[in-house]
């Protein structure tokens, strides 16, 4: 270990007294003017495509680097600012030109000098997202591992090999484990693929969450050696924030994900980089260290609830701010040009249904998108070719061909619900016919299909969070009350939810129920999702929104643990994901 240097008591809060700081970015004499229009910039201002930063704007925000009083240790952290008019805000976070702005400070202090190991660069969240995260970079003759324990008083230790990203040689990552609000030490043990190993401390009281947030939930493990690796990722919790929580196995926050005006419902690691939405009408790309390095304005489109990455394609659902209706459409990002385009408005595919629902004012990803809410999709999958959605207020699983270009047509390929919900529509005929005794989809969420090389060609799973809940809003209470599926409620306190899975048979035109596990009951939101590879010999990960639990179940639905959580009503959604190669090293 190195010898740890003399250290001066804890000091005051960061902003009130500072031991080091320094500007690495300072405007000229136009500095407050471009920061007002950064500052000004709304979502309503911007036209569908990519964001590119504002080369006045970066100049102008004068980023801060400061030497943070609450580490001690072997290791100096740099905490990172703005230096600011006192009439001044600070910018929106996922705007390009503060992601830029935040970017060169960065480098620019990484080409201040030589880091080593013994003298790292490490920065606390340099980019404003993960707000635990410590970025740390050092170069070595020789490339390595960096070993990760994170310690804090009343939790178990957290121990991890950290993803290194240095193209060759050092190291350069960030470093996820810290517990908000908590006094963490960590130790950090490098070990080269040539040379002796070395240790450092360090100690940090780490911010609190931005949201006020619980650092822990109640957990309850049962098997904790059948767990999966990695982290689980709780979103949209009523009446806190709009932020995404990470907690480890135990129920331990690791990091806070930052989101603007609307819940990042659907987090998507993949491929190196995070998918997901960053604000009511941006779609975002985060790279490991947590930089926004794509911003994508989405135009007139609102998002809520889900989105799909197929390629270098995201599919997101939406509504159309002038439409008059809500969470009917689907538009498609190419993630590399930054192109927006609608590709599906359910109105034009389904007229005839949504000429008889009546209106009922809904809103729509946090914003201020009102309109008639007659189908309210809450899901998307895309798989070889075709899009299927998931339709709460019919409780109606939807496939459509031909949805996935602009300019298109989309069909309806087939659908699986209740028939008599649709008659006199001219609908009817697309629904899938039900072999057997099966449990009915009601109020359904996260549905997606499921390959599985046993069964023969033509055939699928579809699996979903079956809420079990029969209620519309939109149709006269004579026209659906007596028609809902037989095991179905309409209470929306008491009843039973189901993981459930469906064997569709498209040649045949039917479909059979394959397997219902009961689920701790919530009326409206929750999710299933298989891990590993998403078949259904892999473990899955269930949230009961309503009941604000969660659980890591082995493939067959046995729990293996259970999260309790605080809301005000609700958690949208849980996924969990191993972050291997992104911050955790690959096994």
């Amino acid at each position: 270990m190195l010898s740890e240097r003399a250290l001066p008591p804890s000091g005051p809060s960061p902003e009130r007294s500072p031991l080091r700081r320094r500007t690495l970015l300072a405007g000229g004499a136009s500095a407050s003017l471009a920061l007002l229009a950064l500052s000004a910039c709304t979502d309503e201002d911007t036209e569908p495509g990519p964001q590119e930063p504002d080369s006045e704007q970066v100049s102008a925000l004068a980023v801060v680097y400061s030497e943070n009083p609450s580490a001690r240790g072997d290791w100096t952290v740099w905490s990172v600012s703005y230096d600011l008019a006192e009439d001044q805000e600070a910018p929106p976070l996922y705007d390009a030109s503060t992601q830029q702005a935040r970017h060169e400070a960065l480098e620019s202090k990484k080409a201040e000098k030589q880091w080593t190991f013994e003298d790292p660069l490490v920065v606390l969240d340099p980019y404003g997202s993960t707000r635990t995260g410590l970025y740390v970079h050092f170069e070595d003759a020789a490339g390595g591992r960096l070993d990760v324990l994170c310690q804090a008083a009343s939790t178990e230790d957290f121990t991890h090999t950290a993803a290194n990203h240095a193209a060759e040689t050092g190291f350069e990552g960030l470093v996820i484990g810290a517990i908000p609000g908590a006094h963490n030490t960590l130790t950090f043990t490098w070990r080269p693929e040539s040379g002796d190993e070395a240790t450092a401390e360090l100690r940090i009281k780490a911010p609190t969450t931005a949201s006020g947030y619980g650092t822990a939930v109640t957990a309850e493990i049962l098997d904790a050696d059948a767990l999966t690796p990695g982290l689980f990722a709780l979103n949209g919790v009523t009446d806190l924030s709009n932020n995404t929580y990470l907690f480890d196995n135990t129920g331990t926050m690791r990091a806070e994900l930052h989101a603007e005006d609307t819940a990042a419902h659907h987090v998507v690691p993949e491929g190196g980089r995070i998918v997901t939405t960053t604000g009511s009408r941006q779609l975002g790309v985060l790279d490991p260290f947590g930089h926004a390095t794509t911003l994508i304005d989405l135009g007139e489109h609102s998002v809520h609830h889900d989105l799909a990455v197929v390629d270098d394609r995201a599919y997101l659902l939406t509504s159309q701010a002038s439409s008059g209706r809500v969470e009917d459409r689907v538009i498609r990002v190419d993630l590399g040009t930054g192109e927006v385009a609608q590709v599906v408005d359910l109105q034009t595919v389904l007229p005839e249904y949504e000429s008889v629902t009546h209106a009922q004012e809904g809103e729509a990803g946090g914003s201020v998108v009102q309109g008639k809410d007659w189908i309210h999709i809450n899901s998307i999958d895309v798989t070889d070719g075709v899009m299927i959605l998931s339709a709460r207020e019919t409780s109606t699983i939807i496939a459509l061909d031909d949805a996935l270009e602009p300019g298109s047509e989309p069909s309806v390929r087939w659908m699986i619900g209740v028939e008599a919900l649709w008659e006199g529509t001219g609908y009817e005929g697309h629904f899938l016919a039900p072999e057997g005794t099966v449990i009915g989809n009601a109020g359904q969420h996260t549905v997606h299909r499921i390959d599985d090389d046993a069964l023969p060609e033509g055939q699928f799973y579809l699996e979903m969070f079956n809420n079990n809940y029969w209620r519309l809003s939109t149709r006269e209470d004579a026209e659906w009350q007596d028609v809902g599926p037989v095991d179905a409620t309409t209470d929306e306190h008491d009843g039973v939810s189901h993981a459930l899975r469906y064997e569709v048979d498209e040649a045949a035109g039917t479909y059979r129920q394959d397997e219902a596990v009961e689920l701790p009951y919530s009326s409206v939101v929750s999710s299933v999702y298989r891990l590993g590879d998403g078949g259904i010999d892999q473990p899955m990960v269930v949230n009961s929104g309503r009941a604000n639990e969660y659980s890591e179940r082995s493939a067959d639905g046995t729990v293996l643990a259970s999260y309790r959580y605080d809301s005000a009503s609700h958690g949208y959604r849980v996924y969990k994901d191993p972050f291997a190669g992104f911050w955790f090293a690959a096994s």
